[in-house]
Formats: structure tokens, sequence, C-alpha cells
């Protein structure tokens, strides 16, 4: 419990983690009250004759599907059809919501990943890990204390940017836009975005946080994981296609988007052309996370850090 204590202390002291939050915040208000000063609110006319156009696009739609199989994704032909028929209605609309997250969720992570990062690395570039292993010389037991303080600090911090953002995006709507059209298990959907959002976030910033440990230096881990996005995930997938089935970062946007990855070789297969569904993007995530720890800490244990 001490070095629990201690652990969530110098996180909290860490000046990086507030700003990370402020500036999260004032992105939100800026990038939000940017689109409400440009948006157009609909006349109330105008939102009733489109509703009408929605709700007849989605029975249309829901009675081209005969057979019992549901697109993949989606819990239901319902679900599946109020969330991809257009309203027919510009404007800011309230059910683009768990959209927008899924876009901003690539500066999600990013904020992620440089929190565990730093919170991993700050002691090596500071030469202060001789002191904390003075206090606590049992170093596994220093890896995986540190590893669950940045997983709550990053997870909280995800969460709350999401939920913060959400209740401004719906403020905007409803004074500058609509929040007509939503589809039924409209709030379930983004609250189950953000938990995915920060749930990968947060593994995301514990492959950082390994890393950083490993290469003992913020820059090092931040530097091997964007090497790694450009050569594999980047390059390589780019001339081997079927290997995306492996990669992490793949695997990250599978899990956000709850959309499977097919496989370009096999398409039109049938089931056999889905190269990462969601249950193997969740695996390959924890494989990576796994593999990356115990690496760390088999080096943590066994190298000298004088």
């Amino acid at each position: 419990m001490r070095l629990l204590q201690s652990e969530l202390l110098r996180a909290a002291s860490r000046r990086l983690v507030p700003m990370v939050v402020i500036g999260g915040l004032i992105g939100i208000v800026v990038g939000l009250g940017i689109a409400a000063v440009n948006a157009d609110k609909p006349s109330p006319s105008a939102v009733a004759r489109a509703q009408i156009g929605y709700e007849q696009d989605v029975a249309r739609c829901e009675q081209s599907f005969t057979g019992p199989q549901v697109p993949g994704g989606f819990d239901s032909v319902t679900q599946y059809c109020e969330e991809n028929q257009p309203p027919g209605i510009g404007g800011f609309l309230l059910r683009d919501l768990g959209a927008i997250l899924q876009g901003i969720a690539t500066f999600v992570i990013l904020l992620g990943v440089i929190l565990g990062a730093s919170l991993g690395g700050a002691d090596w570039t500071n030469n202060t890990m001789q002191t904390l292993l003075t206090w606590e010389p049992r170093r596994v037991r220093v890896f995986l204390v540190r590893a669950l303080v940045i997983a709550v600090c990053v997870f909280v911090v995800t969460v709350l940017l999401q939920v913060v953002f959400a209740g401004v995006d719906a403020l905007v709507a409803s004074t500058r836009g609509t929040t007509a059209f939503l589809p039924t298990s409209f709030w379930r959907t983004v609250f189950l975005t953000i938990g995915r959002v920060s749930l990968v976030t947060t593994g995301l910033a514990l492959v950082a946080y390994a890393v950083a440990m490993i290469g003992r230096s913020t820059v090092a881990s931040l530097g091997a994981l964007f090497g790694y996005l450009i050569l594999f995930e980047g390059v390589i997938a780019g001339f081997r296609p079927t290997i995306q089935g492996s990669l992490l970062v793949r695997a990250a946007i599978v899990v956000i988007t709850h959309r499977p990855i097919l496989d370009p070789t096999r398409f039109g297969d049938g089931a056999s052309d889905v190269l990462m569904g969601v249950s193997r993007a969740w695996t390959v995530l924890g494989v990576y996370i796994v593999l990356l720890s115990m690496l760390a800490v088999t080096i943590f244990r066994r190298r000298d850090v004088t």
C-alpha cells in the first residue's frame, strides 16, 4: 500500500497529467465552439419532414433483410438500419456523436500513449530510479504497481475527456442543431464506444510504458512506437495485407469501431473473408500487452540501473 500510495502521489504530482486534462478540455471547447458558430439550426418543419422520410427509409431497410443474418458489428437489423440510414437533413446532428467519438479516438489514444510513456520513462530520464529501488528493491512489484497506476490514470482521464465531449456535443446539438433521428440504442452505443476507446487507450498506454522501461526513456518509447506504426503498420501491411490480422493498431481499430477487417484475397467467400474479428482483435491486444510487459519485467530485473 505504501508503494501504491507513493506511485499515485507521483502520478498526481506530474505536471503532464493536468496539462493533458486541461489541454483536452480546451480542445473540446474550442473545436465544438467553432462547430456551433458555423452550424445552421434547421427549422422544426424541416426536421419533421426529414423524420418522416427517415422512418420510411428505416422500414424499407428492415424489409430488405429476408434472412436471419445480422450485419457484422451490429446487434440487430433494426440497429443497422437506424445507424446507416441518413436522415436527409444537414446541420449539427446529435446522432453523429458515436461516429465522432470514433474519429477523435486517435487523439485520445495519443494522449494516453504520451501519459504511459512519460509516467514510465520519467524516472530514467531524471535519474531517480536508483532512489526508488533503494526504498523499494522488489523490482517486479515496482513494475506492476506502476502499471496499475498508469492504467487507472489513463482510463480515468480518457473517460473524463470523452464524457465531457459527449456532454458539450449534446449541448451544441440541442441549441445549434437537432437531437432528432436518434437510433433506439443510441446512448448505449455511445457509452460502449467511450468504454472501448478508454480500454484500448489504456492498453496502448501500458504498451508505451513497457517500451519506456525497456528503452529507459520516454523519447525511446514514443520513437519505437511511431517507428513500428510507420514500418509495420504502414509499409509491411501494404505489401502483405494478410498480416493485418496480427497488427496492434489494426486490432485497436477493430475493437473501437466493432467492425472486422476483411481479407482482400478472400473477399466474398462468406465467413472465411474475415481477417480479424472483434474477438481476435481483443486477443491480439492482450498478447501484445502481456508479451511486452513480460519482456520489460525480465529486462528490468536483470539490468543494472546505476
